[in-house]
């Protein structure tokens, strides 16, 4: 019988820029629910462009042969503005500024706090705090249901 994998939230996002916050909001309110899961990504330890190469890291060291969820906050269509898309295959984080960023993640889930046109760094700072803990706990409730 093959051993079953663990799996690994990994919540991508700062809590400086409040449209951006949704992946340590997340990671939080997963770790305040007691998930049977790795947690990596709270607004204490935030998971950055700054030191995302440095989980990456330990992804491969200690977490190579599990399920890794990643989950960020992105830009989208105006009529896709607080839905969330789950994509095989890991996402992009920043992707929206960094088209050509690395993948991460076996399974990505992106909340749409915005829409991709205009001053997308804008959008994401004077994103409301409301809407964006709504969409965290969509994702978290989504996670939660899921038997792993």
């Amino acid at each position: 019988m093959e051993k079953k994998r663990n799996v690994v939230f990994v919540c991508v996002g700062t809590p400086k820029i409040v449209g951006d916050s949704l992946g340590p909001v997340v990671g939080d309110m997963l770790r305040k629910r007691n998930v049977n899961a790795f947690v990596y990504g709270t607004k204490r330890r935030p998971i950055t462009a700054l030191n995302l190469h440095g989980y990456r890291k330990i992804l491969d060291t200690y977490h190579r042969n599990d399920l890794i969820v990643a989950i960020d906050a992105t830009m989208g269509n105006l009529e896709d503005v607080g839905k969330l898309k789950i994509s095989e295959g890991g996402l992009r984080p920043a992707g929206a500024f960094r088209k050509n960023a690395a993948k991460l993640g076996d399974i990505g889930i992106m909340a749409i706090v915005g829409e991709r046109e205009g001053d997308m760094l804008l959008q994401l700072k004077t994103a409301d705090p409301a809407f964006v803990q709504k969409l965290a706990e969509n994702v978290v409730n989504l996670l939660v249901s899921v038997k792993y």
